[in-house]
């Protein structure tokens, strides 16, 4: 230490040197750009699906910011700029702040970043990503939409790596419910963005809402499944091998239910407009059950989500009720089932959206209806629960379409569904006789794809490969599974509508348990005809 320090102050004095200037940061090489780049735009989708996730945000959060700048959306954008380690954290905080008691509180540590910006100056030119931006902006959006740039700042000081989202409002009476995510693997795994699938038509899946809850009121009603999702007691019971035989006790429980369940799906079916969600369905379904003390069985059974099954177009069947808007057009069959005094009701219909349904389709609607009609004409004592396919089918060849051969009708009372089975195709290989007390269902889906006069030849297959199917029956009937495990799609697109009633096999014929009321909606056919007919 002696030895390092100066001889003399002079000497110290002009020892002394200047701190060298701190070396400027190492520009990142091309790949690690490219790297960090997509790290940013992971970033910014996250924070962005966080934010649309939540159907309130626009009409509580957004709305506020833009009038405070005396802007709206239709003019400007909501715009967030800063590093990717903000983008994650904020995608972190709104996400996980589970002690929030207002979508305002959720989201505050982001209002506080967010800025107001004309649409004329969004985007940047210089950014990259900045074409994706420039589309978003010049497209049509729905009518109160907000658009959300996130601009991602990367390590360079120079790039910006911008992204953005449509936040669509919904402002429902219990949006502020969520986060609305996408439905996967049967309802046991969410997610925040769409999942890939191979679709077969233009139905996309919409973001769900969280499981409704149900008042203390309906608890004598609620099934062993409400809470695990496991419906155990109709898997051990002998009525799955054995169809039961009601009581009198238990057959007018059973046309209690499944009055209840008519009145539910009246109530359903006077909420079909164009603009309405699927969603809103559900909770009008939801609160007629719980009001008339019973329990919505789909909810939770096997995982399903929600409490009612709603199937637009293409849609088979077990279609879950989500965000997006009934479109003029459409088709959607609404399936409810209803637990009161410990027995279910189950029944659906198709109906119309709005006017522009076109021809084919309000014939394919009609024809699943006549083949329901049909098919219960056939139901009495004695009768081969066989013989239902063949009658449904029939019809529904002579009209052109097919009928879908994946899903039948089923056994129903003290329990969702059990023996019998009964399918609605042609040739099957059911098996019983219909006996007085036997309660079940009879739900035909059939398909628009229709099967044309074969043209040409079928080349012999390869010896190694087994025989195709003759062209024309390609995608006639045959179904697809979405990636939430439950809707079931048309393989070629097309179309499908359904019919369902609950019936009762008496000493003399049947009864229709769930026959349309004098005050029901009248279907399209029937619209200026009057009233429906009273149940017999």
């Amino acid at each position: 230490l002696t030895a390092a320090m100066p001889d003399s102050a002079e000497d110290g004095a002009t020892s002394a040197e200047a701190p060298a200037a701190a070396a400027p940061p190492p520009r990142p090489s091309q790949a690690e750009l490219q790297k960090e780049i997509q790290g940013a735009e992971r970033a910014a989708r996250q924070l962005a699906l966080v934010v649309a996730a939540w159907p309130r945000f626009v009409p509580a959060v957004a709305a506020p910011l833009f009038a405070a700048k005396g802007a709206t959306p239709a003019d400007a954008a909501l715009v967030l700029r800063g590093a990717t380690k903000l983008m994650q954290t904020l995608a972190l905080i709104c996400h996980n702040n589970s002690k929030a008691s207002s979508i305002e509180e959720r989201f505050k540590p982001l209002v506080q970043r967010l800025t107001v910006a004309p649409l004329a100056e969004v985007p940047d030119p210089a950014w990259a990503g900045a074409d994706e931006v420039r589309e978003a902006v010049a497209a049509a959006r729905p009518e109160g939409s907000a658009l959300l740039v996130v601009a991602v700042e990367l390590s360079d000081g120079e790039t910006v790596q911008a992204s953005c989202e449509v936040l669509r409002p919904l402002d429902l009476p219990d949006a502020d419910r969520g986060p609305w995510m996408y439905c996967l693997q049967d309802g046991r795994s969410w997610a925040l963005g769409p999942p890939g699938f191979a679709w077969t038509g233009d139905l996309r899946p919409g973001r769900v809402s969280p499981r409704r809850t149900v008042p203390a009121s309906c608890a004598p009603n609620v099934p062993d499944y409400a809470e695990n999702g496991i419906p155990e007691a109709e898997q051990s019971s002998e009525h799955q091998r054995t169809p039961p035989v009601l009581t009198p006790a238990e057959a007018a429980k059973a046309r209690r239910v499944a009055k209840l369940g008519r009145e539910i799906l009246d109530a359903a079916h006077r909420a079909v407009r164009p603009g309405v969600t699927t969603e809103e369905i559900d909770r009008v379904v939801h609160e007629a059950t719980v009001a008339a003390g019973a329990y919505p069985a789909p909810l939770n059974y096997r995982s399903f989500p929600k409490s009612v099954c709603t199937s637009v177009n293409e849609v088979v069947c077990h279609g879950i009720p989500d965000d997006r808007p009934l479109r003029d057009g459409d088709i959607v069959n609404v399936d409810v089932t209803a637990i009161l005094d410990g027995f279910y009701g189950d029944l659906n219909e198709t109906f119309l959206v709005g006017d522009r349904v076109p021809k084919e389709a309000k014939e394919l609607v009609k024809c699943a209806h006549d083949c329901l009609e049909k098919a219960i004409a056939l139901c009495g004592p004695g009768a081969r629960y066989r013989d239902v396919g063949d009658v449904v089918a029939a019809h529904a060849k002579r009209c052109g379409f097919a009928v879908d051969r994946t899903y039948c009708g089923h056994g129903i009372g003290e329990f969702f569904h059990h023996a019998p089975s009964i399918p609605h195709y042609a040739g099957n290989k059911a098996k019983g006789l219909m006996k007085p007390g036997h309660c079940f269902t009879i739900e035909p889906m059939i398909n628009m794809a229709r099967r044309r006069p074969r043209t040409r030849a079928v080349p012999t297959p390869p010896a190694h490969r087994p025989p195709a199917l003759p062209w024309c029956a390609q995608g006639s009937w045959r179904d697809r599974l979405w990636p939430d495990g439950w809707t079931s799609v048309t393989a070629d697109g097309k179309p499908s509508a359904q019919f369902e009633h609950m019936l009762l096999i008496t000493e003399t014929g049947v009864e229709v348990l769930t026959a349309r009321l004098p005050t029901s909606p009248p279907l399209w056919w029937e619209e200026g005809a009057g009233a429906a007919p009273a149940a017999t």
